[in-house]
């Protein structure tokens, strides 16, 4: 007999592992073998327990899509995590898979990347593997950040309170810019003009895909009880995960939702939806409203652009989409709008 627990058989769609699915592998992690919050939907990173001061917090994310600079893109994410419960990114490591007849020199210029983008958020390179194999298509580099934080500055995506206001920072879809810019170049050249791609393929670096700075800022402001980097599956994605983790309702202002022109043009040509795509370098942030001016304040003398988009209500709510006019639960994406490109 089949064991009944084990799932029945079911392909999963290319991105992030659907919740229903993610929900059931958490589960057979054995939650966390005590650490706080543990492996947990939505939640960037796990945080030890409250008895070691200052408190370990880590994350794990590979970089599998195809990158220019995969390793200092690998840093970047993974300080994000750390950085967006509230830590301060120290150490990486590092796994880089690269397919047979790789060029020597790529590895040492991966390896660089992951020097430069250590340089960059304080961290130190701590080690790690790197192999030839034929298992990739292309460089993978799967990083891990380890970093610390005092108990006060944790700040887990599931710590939002009803009636707490929803920050953003920057803008939406910064990194699926840089990707279409980049993977369908002389497309975007073509329809829009070698200026208008050359631009949008620097979104990685300008607005940035890190948000290590604005998580500085808000784990040290009064009245923030939760901060949630933006990745796969977009803005939407991350609102949910938010929410669900606080078993809380939302209220979304759509038109408050800051929009790239590059990236609204960009997800019109292709036909994908602005709200359900690959987001990092925006940062969401829960915050009383009684401490979000202050917020918004700190953020601005940085030269970071944040807006209220919402804000968190009891849950007999749904999580609801405002357009003005009408309203509508905010858009579920089983999976990260860039993985509907041909």
């Amino acid at each position: 007999m089949s064991d009944p627990e084990t799932p029945r058989p079911e392909q999963l769609p290319e991105g992030k592992i659907p919740p229903r699915v993610l929900r059931e592998v958490l589960r057979r992690l054995g939650g966390g073998a005590g650490l706080d919050p543990g492996p947990a939907s939505g939640e960037d990173a796990a945080v030890a327990p409250a008895g070691s001061e200052p408190r370990i917090v880590l994350a794990a994310d590979p970089i599998t899509f195809p990158s220019a600079d995969p390793g200092w893109h690998a840093v970047i994410v993974n300080a994000n995590d750390v950085a967006a419960t509230g830590g301060e990114p120290r150490w990486f490591l590092s796994s880089i898979l690269v397919p047979p007849g790789t060029d020597a020199a790529r590895a040492v210029q991966i390896a660089d990347g992951i020097r430069r983008g250590c340089r960059e958020v304080g961290a130190v390179p701590a080690g790690g593997h790197t192999e030839v194999t034929a298992a990739v298509r292309h460089e993978v580099v799967a990083g891990a950040m380890v970093g610390v934080a005092s108990e006060e500055r944790v700040k887990p995506s599931g710590g939002a309170r009803a009636g707490d206001l929803l920050v953003i920072t920057k803008g939406i879809a910064i990194e699926a810019t840089a990707i279409i810019a980049t993977e369908f170049a002389e497309d975007v050249r073509r329809r829009f003009g070698p200026e208008f791609q050359a631009r949008s393929a620097r979104f990685l670096r300008d607005p940035g895909i890190s948000i290590v700075p604005e998580a500085r800022i808000a784990a040290r402001s009064q009245g923030v009880h939760a901060m949630h980097d933006v990745t796969e599956g977009g803005v939407a994605t991350a609102i949910r995960e938010m929410a669900d983790a606080a078993e809380l309702g939302a209220m979304v202002e759509e038109a408050k939702i800051p929009h790239f022109d590059e990236s609204t043009r960009l997800m019109s040509r292709y036909g994908l939806d602005v709200l359900g795509a690959i987001g990092s370098g925006a940062l969401l942030v829960a915050c009383s409203e009684a401490g979000t001016e202050g917020l918004l304040r700190r953020l601005e003398d940085a030269g970071i652009p944040g807006r209220v988009i919402g804000r968190f209500v009891p849950p007999a709510h749904a999580i609801v989409l405002d357009r003005g006019s009408s309203r509508r639960e905010l858009p579920r994406f089983e999976a990260d709008e860039i993985t509907r490109l041909p």
